[in-house]
């Protein structure tokens, strides 16, 4: 499942022409990790997923990726939402738990998979509710479940890193 989400990132990636993706120069500080002082740990995020009312099927990730010497992290969440109606709220409140885990600053983004039925283009649901940098694609079914958040606008709407837990 991992390297399928690897795999379809990196296609939202090559699509969106790397412009949501924007990273640090090399010269740039180091990745912070764990701050206790705020947010959640990836354990206290996964037993708020898997009590959220309305998704089934959860999954919540940190990742980290190499690119040359630099490596960068991720916060991957994934689920199926009940009731497709309910999918743009979903975007937000799961955008701020994936925010809130403290255990490395997510700098590539939070990287959100959604399940509906009907499938709703994720990534254009996440445009619909105030999120323009978002990085996806709607090519095929399963990516249309896919949209990369940016951490610039995850600052904007919930402050620094790690954010309070919704």
């Amino acid at each position: 499942m991992r390297t399928g989400i690897v795999v379809a990132m990196m296609a939202v990636v090559a699509l969106s022409g790397c412009s949501a993706l924007r990273t640090a120069p090399s010269s740039a500080p180091s990745v912070s990790l764990q701050d206790p002082t705020g947010g959640q740990s990836l354990e206290e995020a996964r037993n708020q997923l898997s009590s959220i009312e309305g998704l089934s099927d959860v999954s919540i990730e940190e990742e980290k990726t190499v690119s040359g010497l630099n490596e960068h992290h991720e916060v991957s969440i994934a689920a199926t939402v009940e009731d497709a109606s309910a999918a743009p709220a979903f975007v937000d409140q799961l955008a701020q738990l994936g925010w809130s885990v403290n255990e490395a600053e997510p700098d590539t983004g939070v990287f959100i998979r959604l399940r509906t039925s009907p499938q709703l283009a994720i990534g254009d649901v996440a445009k619909e509710r105030g999120w323009s940098e978002a990085a996806y694609t709607t090519s095929t079914a399963e990516l249309k479940q896919l949209v990369l958040l940016s951490p610039n606008e995850l600052k904007e709407r919930f402050g620094p890193w790690p954010g309070e837990a919704p």
